[in-house]
């Protein structure tokens, strides 16, 4: 049987992968491959769908059913570190109970493949023992292993990664400040080791696959990359998710940092679930993110001159030299400082928010944003 673990990294697609498994659930069962639950949440579901006789959407659903392996992780380094388990993954079985839901839907679903999928899986790697890798590995090592990776220049998954934590909730700081610092010594910086955590020990025998996020994009996008390069006889049929999970575009993230610390809680979420939307990013014009400064040249030739002893011992891993080619660009300012982007659509944004009709604490906040 084959196995292909996924292992991140985050914002290169995996919840598009994921929200793409999980509706098809049924189809890709009856093609002979199985994306595995791991509560009774996600075996009921999939029951509903098996006696429909038709796969579902699973937009909307709980992320126990569309993201069950991030469960899986979290729980798992729950167990090893005590990190916690967010309250959106609620009620999950143990690390244990969950290994053991896994392997009876493969004893009992007899497939030729399975997917474990999971961004998540990316932070067990550097943890301090990597307990959770080994037991990963002695319940799923004796398959046909692939461990697959996608990869990001660090600069734009920094960046990316930093304004989807606006939609946590998080309180950050800015990128051209000190919170560059918070992610230079995790998983989110550490690629070489993120991968290394995983076949150095435990999956050494495993195929390896990692890809340049650039060339995902190219290929059409992280499920069509997946499909190709995952080497799974998928169904012809079957449906493709549009692009999910976007983070809060550049233009706009000052603003939403901003009101993380200034506005009551309510209001602050409110206001950063409508920058991240269609209904913000469509209506206000705004430059690229990729024309937007964020780190500033100090903290831009920091990054760099951090990341040039993990880019090559890349090289060493995945056979790729350069894995990134554009290394060198690390290093170079984009040509729109955030304060100025954020100048050039703030009249925009205010109209854009009076329009909608955003509650008026907010509406206020901005109005006053200069005063």
């Amino acid at each position: 049987m084959k196995l292909v673990i996924f292992i991140g990294h985050f914002k290169t697609g995996s919840t598009s992968i994921q929200s793409f498994l999980s509706s098809n659930y049924l189809r890709m069962l009856q093609a002979g491959i199985l994306y595995p639950s791991v509560d009774s949440k996600g075996i009921a579901r999939n029951l509903r769908v098996a006696i429909s006789g038709k796969d579902m959407p699973t937009l909307g659903e709980s992320l126990n059913i569309i993201e069950p392996h991030n469960a899986l992780a979290l729980k798992l380094k729950n167990e090893e570190d005590q990190h916690g388990v967010p309250s959106y993954y609620p009620h999950l079985p143990s690390g244990f109970q969950m290994f053991e839901m896994i392997e009876n839907q493969i004893s009992d679903l007899n497939p030729h493949s399975v997917i474990i999928c999971s961004e998540v899986f990316a932070l067990l790697g550097l943890t301090e023992q990597r307990k959770s890798i080994e037991r990963l590995a002695k319940r799923f090592a004796k398959y046909d292993v692939t461990i697959y990776c996608n990869l990001r220049r660090p600069d734009e998954y920094i960046s990316s990664w930093h304004r989807q934590r606006l939609k946590f909730g998080a309180k950050i700081g800015k990128l051209s400040d000190n919170a560059l610092e918070e992610y230079l010594d995790t998983a989110h910086f550490q690629q070489d080791k993120l991968i290394e955590g995983w076949i150095r020990d435990y999956f050494f025998d495993s195929k390896l696959v990692v890809r340049n996020f650039d060339e995902v994009k190219a290929a059409g996008g992280a499920v069509k990359d997946f499909i190709k390069q995952s080497e799974i006889p998928f169904p012809e049929d079957i449906d493709f998710p549009e692009n999910q999970n976007p983070s809060v575009p550049c233009a706009f993230a000052e603003i939403g940092r901003r009101g993380l610390h200034d506005l009551p809680r309510k209001e602050a979420r409110q206001l950063v679930g409508w920058l991240a939307s269609g209904k913000a990013r469509h209506a206000i014009p705004h430059p690229t993110d990729n024309e937007i400064e964020m780190f500033g040249p100090e903290n831009r030739e920091i990054l760099l001159n951090k990341f040039r002893p993990i880019a090559e011992r890349l090289n060493e891993i995945t056979k790729v030299r350069p894995f990134y080619h554009d290394l060198e660009d690390f290093g170079r300012c984009r040509s729109i400082p955030e304060a100025e982007a954020v100048e050039a659509i703030f009249s925009e944004l205010v109209q854009e928010a009076n329009l909608q009709k955003l509650p008026k604490p907010i509406t206020d906040w901005l109005e006053n944003w200069k005063h």
